[in-house]
C-alpha cells in the first residue's frame, strides 16, 4: 500500500502543476470557493431570524424584521448564484488549460525517450496509463481539494452554530459518514490495482480500434474480411472489463449503501432531538435553524469525506502519470563537443563491435570489423536479421555497442556532439513515415529549419524524381498529402518513397543511409534514383541497404553480412569472380528474372 507521504507528494505535485499553469486563475477559483462556502452559515442565521419574526407577534417592527431577514436570504441566494457561476466558469477554463499542459508534458517526455524504451512493452504500458489519467486526474485533485476546503469552511461555520445548541448531536452527525468513507477508500485502491493490471489489454483494445478506423489498414482488413474479427476481439475485451467493473461497483454500492445508513440514522436521531427541544422551549426559529444546520452539516461532512476518498483514489491513479513523466532517460553513454565534419575524409569504422538488444539473449554482432570508405557508395547485403539495420541504429546512436568502438574519420563517435552527428545523418528507413501533412512539410521535415526554403525543397524534390507528380498537384508544395484531413491527396507507394527520398536529400548530410530506398518503385525509376545517388556519393558517404541486386551492383563497394559477421566484400565484379555467397544470391535472383522474362515472352 502506498505510504501517506507518497500520496501527499502526489497531491503537492499535482497542485504545483496546476499552479504553474496560471497562478491568478488558481487564486480566483480559491477565492470564489471560500466566499461560496461562507454562504450556508449566513443562510442558517437569516432563516432563524425570518422564522422567529414570522412566528412572533404581529406588528410593524415584526414585519420589518421579517422583511429584512427575507431580503437577506434573497441576497444570499443571488450572491451564491453569481459566485457559483463565476467558479464554474473559472474551473472549466482552468481544467482545459491543465489538460493541455499535461498532454504537452507527455509529448515532451516521449520526445526525450530513447529507441530502446519505445521498443519495451513496459514503456507503452506506462504511456497508456499516463494518457488515461492525463486529461482529468491532476485537476480533479485540485477540484477535490477545493471541495474539501469549501466544505470544511461550511462545516466549521455551520458546525459552530450546531455545537452551541448541542455538541453531542454535532459530534454524532460529523462522525457518522466515516465508515462509508473507509469503504470508498478500500474500493478505490482495489479499482486502481485492477486498472493497472489491465494496461496491456487496454493497449490491445486501442490497437484493435486503430486497425478498423484508419486508411492505412483498410485495404488488407477489408480484403481479408478481418473487420468483424477485430471488432469481436475488441468486444470480448471490453465485455471482460465491464464484467470486472460491474462486480466491483456492485460490491462498493452495497458497502456504501449499508454503511451510509449510519449517517441517515444519525441525522434522523438529531432531527427527533431537535423536535423534542423545540417542544420543550417553544423556539420555532431555533428549530428551523437547527434542521437546516443538521442538513448542511451532514451534507458538508459527506461531501468532505467523499472528496477525501476521491483524492485518495486520484493520488493512486495520478501516480501512473508521474511514473511516466519520471521515467529515466537512458541517453547515450557520453556526448562530446566535437563538431561533425561537413564531408568525411577517411570513413566509418566498426572496430570489434559487439551488440545484443536489451532483453535478448542472442547477440546481433560479436567482434564485428567493418570499414565504410568516405565518399563512396557502400551497399550492405544479407539475409533478413543479418544486422544491417542495426548498424544504422548504432551509427545514429539510438543504441550503444556493448563493446568495441565506432570511429568516424578516426575519431570515436562519442566525441562528436550528438545533435550535430544526427544532423549529418540523412536516413530513410524501410518503414519511413508518411506524414499526413503538406508536400512542403513532408520534404521539409528532413531539416525543419528550412521549411520556408522553397528553392532547397524544390531542389530535393527534383533530385528524388518526385517533381514529376508534385508539379501536377493542385497546390504544389502546399498540397495536403494523405486522407486524414480535408482536401488530402493520396499517393502511390512509389510516390511516397520518392517524397521520403527528397526528405533525405534535403538534409545535405555528410552520411546518407538508404534502407531499401527503391522497394516501391519500378526499374526505370530505380535507375533514375541511383543515377542521382552516384552524384550525391561524390559529396557524401552513402550507405545502401537493399535486397535487389540490380540496386546493389551500382555501389562502389559491397559488403555481405551474415549473422553479424562480414563474409565478403568488394566490387560487384570482384564478388562475382569470387563465386561465393554474393555470386550465389545474385545468380539466384537473376535466374528468377530470366524465368519471368521467358514466361512473358511466351
Amino acid at each position: 500500500m502506498a505510504k501517506p507521504t507518497g500520496r501527499m507528494r502526489h497531491w503537492a505535485r499535482a497542485l504545483k502543476l496546476l499552479w504553474n499553469v496560471s497562478p491568478p486563475h488558481v487564486g480566483a477559483v480559491v477565492l470564489t470557493t471560500v466566499l461560496t462556502a461562507l454562504v450556508p452559515a449566513c443562510t442558517v442565521q437569516f432563516t432563524k431570524l425570518a422564522v422567529e419574526a414570522v412566528a412572533g407577534s404581529t406588528g410593524e417592527d415584526t414585519m420589518d424584521a421579517a422583511l429584512a431577514a427575507a431580503g437577506g436570504l434573497a441576497a444570499l441566494i443571488a450572491v451564491s448564484h453569481l459566485l457559483s457561476t463565476a467558479r464554474t466558469y473559472l474551473e472549466t477554463l482552468l481544467q482545459y488549460r491543465m489538460a493541455n499542459s499535461i498532454q504537452e508534458q507527455i509529448m515532451r517526455k516521449s520526445v526525450s525517450l530513447e529507441l530502446a524504451q519505445f521498443e519495451d512493452p513496459g514503456t507503452y504500458d506506462s504511456l497508456q496509463r499516463a494518457n488515461r489519467e492525463a486529461s482529468f486526474r491532476p485537476y480533479q485533485i485540485f477540484s477535490n481539494l477545493i471541495s474539501v476546503t469549501s466544505n470544511l469552511v461550511a462545516l466549521v461555520s455551520v458546525g459552530v452554530v450546531l455545537v452551541v445548541w448541542d455538541p453531542w448531536v454535532a459530534l454524532v452527525v460529523v462522525l457518522a459518514p466515516v465508515p462509508s468513507m473507509a469503504a470508498n477508500i478500500f474500493y478505490s485502491r482495489l479499482g486502481w490495482r485492477i486498472e493497472n493490471d489491465r494496461a496491456s489489454d487496454r493497449r490491445r483494445g486501442t490497437y484493435l480500434q486503430y486497425l478498423v478506423t484508419t486508411d492505412r489498414t483498410f485495404k488488407e482488413t477489408r480484403l481479408f474480411d478481418l473487420g468483424g474479427l477485430f471488432v469481436e476481439r475488441f468486444t470480448k475485451l471490453v465485455k471482460g472489463f465491464y464484467a470486472v467493473d460491474r462486480r466491483l461497483e456492485g460490491r462498493q454500492a452495497v458497502a456504501s449503501g449499508l454503511l451510509g445508513l449510519l449517517s441517515v440514522a444519525a441525522s434522523a436521531g438529531a432531527i427527533v432531538f431537535a423536535a423534542k427541544v423545540t417542544v420543550e422551549n417553544g423556539q420555532a426559529g431555533q428549530f428551523a435553524g437547527f434542521i437546516i444546520a443538521i442538513t448542511m452539516v451532514q451534507s458538508s461532512v459527506q461531501t468532505l469525506f467523499g472528496a477525501l476518498a476521491q483524492m485518495y483514489e486520484h493520488s493512486l491513479f495520478i501516480g501512473n502519470l508521474f511514473a511516466f513523466l519520471d521515467l529515466p532517460v537512458a541517453g547515450v553513454r557520453a556526448i562530446g563537443k566535437r563538431r561533425f565534419p561537413e564531408k568525411l575524409v577517411t570513413g566509418i569504422e566498426f572496430r570489434d563491435v559487439s551488440f545484443t538488444y536489451p532483453g535478448s539473449a542472442a547477440p546481433v554482432f560479436e567482434g564485428l570489423h567493418l570499414f565504410l570508405p568516405a565518399g563512396r557508395c557502400v551497399a550492405l547485403v544479407g539475409q533478413n536479421g543479418a544486422g544491417k539495420t542495426t548498424l544504422v541504429k548504432l551509427l545514429a546512436r539510438f543504441y550503444e555497442p556493448d563493446s568495441g568502438a565506432i570511429l568516424i574519420d578516426g575519431v570515436p563517435i562519442e566525441e562528436y556532439d550528438l545533435d550535430d552527428l544526427r544532423r549529418n545523418l540523412g536516413v530513410i528507413f524501410q518503414d519511413f513515415v508518411q506524414y499526413e501533412a503538406s508536400v512542403r512539410e513532408n520534404v521539409g521535415f528532413g531539416r525543419h529549419e528550412q521549411l520556408g526554403d522553397d528553392a532547397g525543397i524544390l531542389d530535393a524534390v527534383k533530385q528524388s524524381g518526385a517533381s514529376k507528380f508534385v508539379d501536377h498537384l493542385p497546390g504544389g508544395l502546399e498540397t495536403q498529402l494523405g486522407k486524414w484531413f480535408d482536401d488530402g491527396r493520396q499517393l502511390s507507394g512509389g510516390q511516397w518513397q520518392r517524397v521520403a527520398l527528397a526528405r533525405a536529400f534535403l538534409r545535405k548530410a555528410a552520411i546518407v543511409v538508404l534502407d531499401e530506398p527503391t522497394a516501391s518503385i519500378d526499374a526505370q525509376a530505380e535507375s533514375e534514383v541511383f543515377g542521382r545517388l552516384r552524384e550525391i556519393a561524390g559529396q557524401a558517404t552513402t550507405l545502401l541497404i537493399a535486397h535487389r541486386f540490380s540496386t546493389v551492383r551500382v555501389a562502389d563497394h559491397i559488403v555481405v553480412i551474415d549473422h553479424g559477421r562480414v563474409l565478403e566484400e568488394g566490387t560487384h565484379g570482384e564478388l562475382m569472380r569470387l563465386d561465393g555467397v554474393y555470386a550465389k544470391l545474385f545468380n539466384l535472383q537473376a535466374a528468377g528474372y530470366l524465368e519471368e522474362c521467358d514466361i512473358s515472352l511466351r
